[in-house]
C-alpha cells in the first residue's frame, strides 16, 4: 500500500516540476552532464600539449615553446635554429638523418606552429639517394609513398621536384598529416622537403 501511494505521489509531482522547469528556462529543457564529463573534455593540467594548443598568442611564445621542447628532446644539440616571424616558423641547421628532420618538424607543429619553413640539412655528405634519381623518378617515388600511406589524403597534395628538393603543396586535414607527408617524401629519397601545405578542417 505504501509503495502504491509513493508511485502515485511521484506520478503527480513530476509533471508539475517539469512544467515549472520549462517555464523557467523559456521552453528549453536543460540537461546535467554526467559526473566526470568536464574532466573528459577539458585538457588536464598534466597534458603537455593542452597549453600549446589553446593558449598560444604570440610568435615569441611559439618560438620559446619549440626551443624548450628541442632542449629536452634527443635532438637538442644546439645546432638547430628556430625563428618565428610573420606567422612562419623557420627551422635551420644540420641533423644526422631524415628521421630527425621529421621529428623536429613534428615538434614545431605540436608546439603551435602553423606554417613551417624547413631549411634543415643532413650532416652526412654520403647520404644522397636523390643523386641516383632524376627529378621525375623522385616525383613518382614521393607520389607512390603518399598514395600508399594510410595517414595522408593524397588527392589535394601536389608534388614538385627540382634538383632533389621536393615541394609539397595543397590541403591537409591536420598538423599530423603534414608531418606524415614530409616523412613520406624523405622516405622516397628527397634531399629537402619544402612545405606549402595548409590545414583545411572541412577536408574529408
Amino acid at each position: 500500500m505504501h509503495f502504491l501511494f509513493k508511485r502515485c505521489f511521484i506520478g503527480m509531482i513530476c509533471p508539475f516540476f517539469i512544467a515549472v522547469m520549462v517555464m523557467q528556462t523559456n521552453g528549453q529543457i536543460l540537461s546535467v552532464p554526467a559526473v566526470g564529463f568536464d574532466e573528459a573534455i577539458t585538457p588536464g593540467a598534466n597534458d603537455s600539449l593542452s597549453d600549446d594548443r589553446t593558449n598560444v598568442h604570440s610568435e615569441d611564445e611559439i618560438q620559446n615553446r619549440i626551443q624548450r621542447r628541442l632542449t629536452v628532446s634527443p635532438y637538442g644539440n644546439g645546432a638547430i635554429r628556430v625563428h618565428v616571424e610573420q606567422g612562419e616558423t623557420t627551422l635551420s641547421g644540420y641533423v644526422e638523418d631524415r628521421d630527425v628532420i621529421v621529428e623536429i618538424i613534428k615538434i614545431a607543429y605540436d608546439s603551435g606552429a602553423t606554417n613551417v619553413n624547413n631549411q634543415l640539412r643532413l650532416s652526412d655528405p654520403t647520404d644522397h639517394p636523390w643523386r641516383t634519381m632524376t627529378d621525375q623518378e623522385l616525383k613518382e617515388a614521393v607520389e607512390d609513398e603518399l598514395y600508399w600511406s594510410p595517414f595522408v589524403n593524397t588527392v589535394p597534395i601536389r608534388v614538385e621536384t627540382q634538383n632533389g628538393s621536393v615541394t609539397l603543396s595543397g590541403r591537409v586535414e591536420n598538423r599530423g598529416e603534414i608531418a606524415d607527408a614530409v616523412e613520406n617524401a624523405y622516405e622516397a629519397g628527397a634531399k629537402q622537403v619544402r612545405i606549402h601545405l595548409w590545414i583545411d578542417p572541412t577536408l574529408d
